[in-house]
């Protein structure tokens, strides 16, 4: 029992990883987890406008899982020690995931959306492109050139 607790593993990470490189990992970790607990929040908090907001949610708490996976078997010598840059990658994605998604939650809506393309217009675009090869309009003068 003496062995087993004063023992390391040798997969352990604090090994053959440098301090700085540690350090990193943690700190990406943390700026990771803040970024879910803020983008999560939100999506609660801006619910009661669309409920597809919900599934934001949701899709952000999968995606901690993820993260909570990843650096579980980072830890527990699962991943490998070298493979430290696949967790850089992880907590990359989820944060660039978590700021799209903040960023779709406070995208501004048209206000007026009833008609966007009112009738007088698309009459003015069938009425120039009706001789037109490939929808692209002829200018007057081309019979002048052939």
């Amino acid at each position: 029992m003496a062995d087993q607790v004063t023992s390391t593993e040798s997969n352990a990470i604090y090994h053959e990883v440098p301090p700085t490189i540690t350090f990193l990992l943690r700190f990406c970790n943390v700026i990771m987890a803040l970024m879910i607990v803020i983008s999560f929040t939100m999506c609660l908090v801006e619910g009661h406008r669309n409920q597809t907001f919900y599934l934001l949610a949701c899709n952000t708490v999968i995606s901690a899982l993820v993260g909570v996976v990843v650096n579980w078997w980072y830890r527990g010598g699962d991943l490998g020690s070298d493979k430290y840059w696949y967790i850089f990658i992880v907590a990359a994605v989820i944060t660039f995931q978590c700021i799209t998604t903040d960023v779709y939650l406070f995208k501004s809506t048209p206000t007026d959306d009833t008609n966007i393309h009112p009738a007088s217009s698309n009459a003015f675009y069938i009425a120039h492109t009706r001789n037109s090869v490939f929808g692209l309009a002829t200018p007057p003068d081309s019979q002048s050139l052939l």
